[in-house]
């Protein structure tokens, strides 16, 4: 046998500090992954300006009644949704 295969054989092959090298490397892309995803996503914007709605207001009924106020580009809405329905209460037209 060579020295190479002698020495793997009497010595472990995942010892302390290659499970420390790995749990450090783990908690750098953990740590990237994080900064990414709560900096750098929110200033792509990903969805186009014009096609997005906006919950202005929310407001609850009864407990499984709930009053939304819904903004889109020029249109405002009110919808009642409850578990069993939806339903468009009053449309408005915002003035620029």
């Amino acid at each position: 046998m060579t020295y190479e295969a002698l020495v793997l054989q009497k010595t472990p092959i995942v010892t302390f500090s290659y499970i420390i090298q790995v749990a450090l490397s783990l908690a750098i892309v953990v740590a990237l992954i994080y900064l990414c995803a709560k900096y750098l996503l929110p200033r792509l914007k990903l969805t186009p300006k014009g096609m997005t709605f906006e919950v202005v207001d929310r407001m609850g009924l009864e407990p499984q009644v709930t009053l939304y106020r819904i903004k889109s580009a020029k249109t405002e809405y009110v919808v009642a949704v409850s578990s069993k329905n939806v339903a468009l209460l009053d449309k408005t037209e915002i003035k620029a």
